[in-house]
């Protein structure tokens, strides 16, 4: 009897961590705290003072010819110098990602949510998305939101699955889809 109990809460165990969303901050380099400019720090901890286990990452200069752009907008040329340092921390149970200035401009911000609290013009469009791809369906209960504060314009990224096959729907406030990757 208790080998199937345990049996069975490992397999709960296993199913809750494999439905977890991931976010890797690709394309830049962890780095310490020290390394990290003093004006990025304490704007961090302006805005968020309960900030823990936080994380450093600096955006190499070439990221730009690696791929790598600033926001889902952005079109930048492969030469531009792209000096940026992206700060990842916990906060009240959910992941926070904020791509500073190295004066400590907050430029763009990245946030765990969840699924109960979609705009609802998102929501129609969530519906439709299988229209669009068919057999592809949203089965996480958290999204991510991402603000562009130089734009002031807000992102919405989901996880879309279709058996083992995954795209990432990208959505903007009015839900209109923006892009699929």
């Amino acid at each position: 009897m208790m080998k199937y109990f345990l049996t069975g809460m490992l397999a709960i165990m296993y199913l809750f961590t494999a439905a977890q969303q991931v976010v890797k901050v690709t394309g830049t380099k962890k780095i310490s705290k020290k390394l990290t400019p003093q004006q990025v720090i304490d704007s961090l901890h302006a805005r968020f003072p309960d900030a823990r286990a936080v994380t450093y990452y600096k955006m190499p200069a070439n990221a730009v010819a690696k791929g790598w752009s600033v926001t889902i907008e952005d079109e930048l040329d492969a030469d531009a110098v792209v000096d940026y340092y992206t700060i990842k921390f916990k906060r009240n149970d959910f992941q926070y990602y904020g791509l500073y200035k190295p004066d400590g401009t907050l430029v763009m911000s990245k946030y765990q949510e969840t699924i109960t609290h979609i705009p609802d013009t998102i929501k129609s469009s969530l519906e439709k998305l299988g229209e669009k791809y068919p057999g592809y369906r949203i089965a996480l209960k958290t999204y991510y939101k991402s603000t562009n504060l130089s734009k002031s314009k807000e992102y919405y990224e989901f996880t879309a699955y279709n058996g083992k096959k995954i795209k990432k729907v990208y959505y903007d406030a009015d839900g209109f889809l923006i892009r699929v990757k």
